[in-house]
């Protein structure tokens, strides 16, 4: 108990307490982690961790071999889409989902520059926006996953798997908007998995690494790595032999010219990533990117109408009708407002109008045209293939893939 003396000091317990004594430490709550709250092992929960950073040191380590197995995985999946054995769709498409979200993010950890004009531009839109950004993540990761969701709410009825399909496309819209918002009313360039794995990116890196290991440290003069500078120590790779005739076969089998087009810098290369794309600046321009977006959600509703009829030709011809005038309007505003018209865009964007043309011809696999036309037939090839040496199987793989086409949506969609 603590009381106050005439003079003013006060007193502890009986003992005098001076003016200048330091101040009795108040007591602190102790801050302690949820690891020893819960008293979980350390090793426990650094686990994971080490686990992922484990597994990424690998990656980045043996990128060629990673690669390979995805590719043969992929194509192992690609041949196991029929109904020989109970669920076999279900189970080859949860192994594809999951190889293509592994390859996603082992595209970004092997990811380096220099990356190709397309992904220049999405990298500088994704590292200046978050929105940008996320809309991108999930618009990916619905691509991925759509076809097995759609799988998954087929089980609980039609109507399920229909608002499902409807809801995912309506997600992939709204992604697209926002991202055509963000980047100043610019068409979205659609993206896919391994972009970032250019030649010139993981493939220049590991010939760099052979070289280095191939080229004996200190020796300055031509062998077959090229030749090594003597004060920088860099290696130039060796010149093709030139002959007198072009068709003659030279040493290396790359001629002069081939040589130097390789290493020449294209006007995409030294643009910057904002010029890549150019701004829809007319109404014609808008209103095509728009009805381009808002197409696959709308062609969804409209065969969620109809219900089981798959052989109405009003949803067909309502999506078909909205992408060619899409793609009409967009050819027009190309020829009014670029300067030399289709010849006048970047390659990125008439790699885009390619890759949107030939989506129309997915319209001969969707809908009443393959209910009423196409599956015909596809159907009557597989039977013919059948019960021939070699042909069988391509028979069982063309048959396998028309009940995809026939029972679910997706597999025909190009956005």
């Amino acid at each position: 108990m603590t009381t106050d003396q005439p003079n003013g000091l006060p007193i502890h317990n009986g003992v005098p307490i001076p003016n200048d004594a330091p101040p009795k430490p108040r007591p602190t709550t102790s801050s302690t982690s949820l690891t020893a709250r819960l008293r979980l092992p350390t090793t426990y929960t650094t686990l994971p961790s080490q686990c992922l950073s484990a597994y990424q040191s690998f990656v980045r380590h043996n990128s060629s071999q990673v690669t390979s197995i995805e590719s043969a995985l992929r194509s192992l999946t690609y041949l196991l889409p029929g109904t020989r054995v109970a669920d076999t769709p279900l189970t080859s498409e949860s192994l594809h989902t999951f190889l293509s979200l592994l390859t996603a993010y082992n595209t970004h950890l092997l990811a380096s520059p220099p990356y190709t004009p397309q992904r220049r531009y999405e990298r500088f839109w994704e590292a200046g926006s978050t929105v940008y950004a996320r809309c991108a993540a999930l618009l990916r990761t619905v691509q991925y996953t759509q076809l097995l969701l759609e799988m998954l709410a087929k089980r609980a009825g039609e109507k399920t798997r229909w608002r499902v399909v409807v809801l995912l496309e309506v997600v992939k819209a709204v992604c697209r908007l926002c991202m055509g918002r963000v980047s100043g009313s610019r068409p979205v360039i659609a993206t896919g998995v391994g972009d970032e794995r250019t030649e010139r990116g993981v493939d220049a890196r590991h010939a760099e690494d052979a070289e280095a290991e191939d080229g004996a440290p200190g020796v300055a003069g031509e062998g077959e790595g090229g030749w090594k500078m003597p004060r920088t120590g860099m290696r130039l790779p060796s010149l093709p032999c030139a002959s007198s005739s072009s068709t003659e076969p030279i040493a290396t089998g790359e001629s002069v010219a081939d040589f130097l087009t390789s290493r020449a810098i294209t006007a995409d290369e030294i643009k910057s990533a904002r010029r890549l794309v150019r701004r829809l600046h007319t109404l014609p321009g808008q209103l095509a990117e728009l009805l381009y977006v808002l197409q696959p959600a709308l062609y969804a509703l409209a065969l969620q109408r109809c219900g089981a009829d798959r052989r109405d030709w009003r949803p067909w011809l309502l999506g078909l009708s909205m992408e060619m005038a899409a793609r009409q309007l967009g050819r027009a505003d190309v020829e009014d407002s670029v300067v030399g018209g289709a010849r006048g865009l970047s390659g990125v964007e008439r790699e885009e109008m390619k890759r949107r043309g030939w989506g129309l011809a997915w319209w001969g696999m969707r809908g009443a045209f393959y209910e009423n036309v196409t599956g015909g037939v596809v159907r009557g090839v597989a039977g013919r293939l059948k019960g021939k040496p070699l042909l069988d199987m391509v028979g069982v793989v063309v048959e396998d893939y028309d009940f995809l086409w026939g029972e679910y949506y997706f597999p025909t969609a190009t956005l």
